[in-house]
């Protein structure tokens, strides 16, 4: 329905005004560090919900919420958000809603 093929629809609400969504990511876990760089040496550290707005539907607002992995690494105890291609982490919408 969303046609972002890098999340997968856990749930959605309709009101008179709006959708919401809530997803997560369909791609894999990082191999990486990319602060310190060490390979293989993370595990999970928690989820985050985070709110994204994308293009109208039907005429109603959309909103999606992110069930954002966080990882920590054993290397440098940094911790880090999985990477989400379809977003703009910075303005919290959709890459097409700014193009």
């Amino acid at each position: 329905m969303l046609n972002l093929p890098n999340l997968e629809i856990l749930d959605m609400k309709e009101n008179d005004d709006d959708y919401r969504f809530l997803v997560e990511t369909a791609s894999s876990p990082p191999f990486y560090c990319p602060k310190c760089g060490t390979v293989a040496n993370l595990y999970k550290h928690g989820k985050k919900k985070q709110l994204f707005f994308d293009l109208p539907m039907h005429a109603k607002r959309v909103g999606i919420y992110v069930d954002r992995q966080r990882y920590k690494c054993r290397e440098c105890n940094e911790t880090f958000f999985e990477n989400l291609l379809d977003m703009d982490i910075n303005r919290s919408v959709t890459n097409r809603l700014i193009d």
